[in-house]
C-alpha cells in the first residue's frame, strides 16, 4: 500500500478531502462563491468631493468690538481712557520738568511778567483753536502739533508769571496739584453718578464763577489790595473741583461717549487742569499776606 505509486495516492486525495468536509478543486470552481453587497442609508452616503480653499473672512467692526468685550482684548471706551491719561501724563511731566529747570535758570529777581503773557495768551489761542474747530481734532498730527504748542507755551506763561521761582515751594505744589486731580479723577470715576455733578450743575457753577470773578478781579484793580488775589484762587479751586470731577465721567464715557479721537483734547483738559490747580495752590500756599 505504501509502495504504491504517487498516481495512487492522488486517486485517494480527493475522496479524503470528502471526508474532512473540504470540496475538491472541481468542486470549489464549479459552485461560485457568493457576493455581499453593502447598502448605505441616504443620509450617510460618503461623498468624496475636492475641498476648495477659501479665503480668510474678514471680521467686521461690530463683530471686532463684540470680540473684545466678550474678554478676546481692551473694550474702546478702555483704550480711549487709557489714551487720555497716558497722554495727559506726559504733558504733566513735560511740564513739571520744563517748570523746574526754568526755576533754576531764570536768576530770581529778573522780571519776566510781558513774555510770560505773551505766551500764556499765544497757549489760550492755540487751546481755543482745538476748542471751535472739532474738525481740526479729527487729524491727529493737527491735534498733536497744537497740543504740543500749549503745553509748552503754558508751562512757559506759568514759570514767567511766578514772582518766586523757589524750586522747593515749586515740588510742593506740583505734588500737592497732582494729587488733587488724581483725588478728582478718581471720584468722577468711581463715585455713584447720583452725587456727581451734571450738566445743569456744572452750567450753574461756571455762571457763578464768572460772575465772583468779575466782581474780584474789579475789586483787586480798584483797591490793589492782595485779599481779593487770595479771594480769587480760592474761587480757582472751589470751580476747579467740580470741573474736574465732571470732565472724569466725560473721559470714562458716564455722561454720554466721546469718538475716539476726541483722547488728545482730553488729554489737554486734564493738564489744563492740573495746571490751574499748580498756580492756584502755589499763590495760597506762599500767599504773604499770610
Amino acid at each position: 500500500m505504501f509502495g504504491g505509486s504517487l498516481l495512487n495516492s492522488w486517486n485517494l486525495w480527493p475522496p479524503a478531502l470528502q471526508l474532512l468536509n473540504f470540496p475538491s478543486h472541481q468542486q470549489q470552481e464549479q459552485n461560485p462563491r457568493p457576493t455581499v453587497h453593502f447598502e448605505y442609508p441616504p443620509g450617510h452616503q460618503l461623498q468624496l468631493r475636492p475641498r476648495r480653499i477659501r479665503a480668510p473672512r474678514t471680521v467686521p467692526e461690530g463683530d471686532a468690538s463684540r470680540s473684545q468685550e466678550s474678554g478676546n482684548g481692551p473694550t474702546q471706551e478702555e483704550l480711549f481712557v487709557r489714551r487720555c491719561y497716558m497722554m495727559a501724563g506726559l504733558f504733566t511731566i513735560t511740564m513739571a520738568i520744563l517748570v523746574m529747570i526754568l526755576s533754576k535758570a531764570i536768576p530770581p529777581g529778573y522780571d519776566l511778567m510781558i513774555p510770560g503773557f505773551i505766551c500764556t495768551f499765544l497757549s489760550l489761542m492755540f487751546l481755543f483753536v482745538l476748542c471751535i474747530a472739532p474738525v481740526f481734532r479729527r487729524f491727529y498730527w493737527i491735534s498733536f502739533t497744537l497740543s504740543g504748542l500749549f503745553v509748552t507755551l503754558s508751562g512757559l506763561g506759568v514759570i514767567f508769571i511766578l514772582q518766586e521761582r523757589n524750586l522747593v515751594n515749586i515740588c510742593i505744589a506740583l505734588v500737592v496739584a497732582s494729587t488733587v486731580t488724581v483725588i478728582c479723577y478718581l471720584a468722577g470715576a468711581c463715585l455713584p453718578k447720583i452725587v456727581l455733578p451734571g450738566e445743569t450743575t456744572m452750567l450753574l457753577l461756571v455762571i457763578v464763577f464768572v460772575l465772583a470773578s468779575v466782581f474780584v478781579l474789579i475789586m483787586f484793580i480798584l483797591t490793589i489790595k492782595k485779599i481779593y488775589q487770595t479771594v480769587y484762587f480760592i474761587l480757582m479751586v472751589t470751580i476747579l473741583i467740580p470741573t474736574s470731577v465732571y470732565q472724569a465721567e466725560l473721559v470714562h464715557g458716564r455722561r454720554f461717549k466721546l469718538p475716539d479721537y476726541e483722547f488728545v483734547f482730553c488729554a489737554d483738559t486734564v493738564y489744563l487742569h492740573f495746571l490751574l490747580f499748580f498756580v492756584a495752590f502755589y499763590y495760597l500756599i506762599w500767599n504773604p499776606n499770610w
